[in-house]
């Protein structure tokens, strides 16, 4: 279940996560520091999710973060604390990997539960090329 969503971007990412991951097209809450952006994600997994945003990012890989985020459909807000552990620039964008460093078990199951349920409609985020099938 949920294997169709796995797929990798060609030439940008490597398959290095151990659990499955689906592409999910949300906006997401980002603080650090003082600081505060919105960004979007592209993917997620019970173990993390890779975000993209338009702005200039100083930040380096190692530091924490504090992730808000909704799933489709749900009322809930995820609230995670996030460590950055890649970045890199796609075209205009800032691209950024984060692991879910704490993560609420309740909030860890709607992930699962998303990434592993039925396929969910939604676009390709604009800042990504199209996923080689």
């Amino acid at each position: 279940v949920g294997q169709w969503r796995t797929k990798m971007l060609p030439n940008h990412r490597s398959n290095r996560r151990q659990t499955p991951r689906a592409p999910i097209s949300i906006a997401v809450k980002e603080r650090y520091g003082g600081d505060v952006a919105l960004c979007q994600s592209s993917d997620i997994s019970t173990e993390g999710m890779f975000l993209a945003r338009a702005t200039e990012d100083h930040r380096r890989s190692g530091q924490k973060c504090w992730l808000e985020f909704n799933l489709p459909g749900s009322p809930r807000t995820i609230v995670a604390r996030g460590e950055i552990i890649r970045q890199f620039k796609y075209d205009d964008f800032h691209l950024t990997a984060v692991r879910f460093a704490t993560l609420a078990p309740s909030h860890r199951r709607m992930i699962q539960n998303y990434v592993e349920g039925p396929p969910v409609a939604a676009r390709a985020p604009v800042f990504l090329p199209p996923m080689e099938y």
